[in-house]
């Protein structure tokens, strides 16, 4: 009924905005990563949340990072011991995206 309705919502492209999301991730994964372990906690995203740091905006970022935290820890296995579940690592977020964007593409 509506072309491309999957892959926009409201106006805006799903898409763009996801990669907005990710290249936030990527820009601040060090500045989030308080603890320098590799990982971004849900602790260290629920401070970064409550922080005056980040705008509204990068706030809704790491919202929906921190309400997929569990999906985004699965999206890449790494090799070494890590948090599953509690944390995530920038392979993590670059296959976690990457899959996303298929997924947008087939619809």
């Amino acid at each position: 009924m509506y072309p491309n309705a999957g892959s926009t919502s409201g106006g805006l492209r799903v898409a763009d905005t996801l990669d907005e999301v990710k290249t936030f991730a990527y820009e601040c994964f060090d500045k989030l990563d308080k603890d320098s372990d590799g990982f971004i906690s849900k602790g260290e995203l629920s401070e970064a949340l409550a922080s005056n740091v980040y705008k509204w905006r990068e706030k809704s970022f790491i919202c929906f990072m921190l309400r997929r935290i569990a999906d985004i820890a699965e999206s890449y296995d790494e090799e070494w011991d890590c948090k599953k579940g509690d944390g995530i690592s920038r392979a993590d977020i670059q296959e976690y995206f990457r899959m996303l964007r298929k997924r947008i593409a087939q619809s």
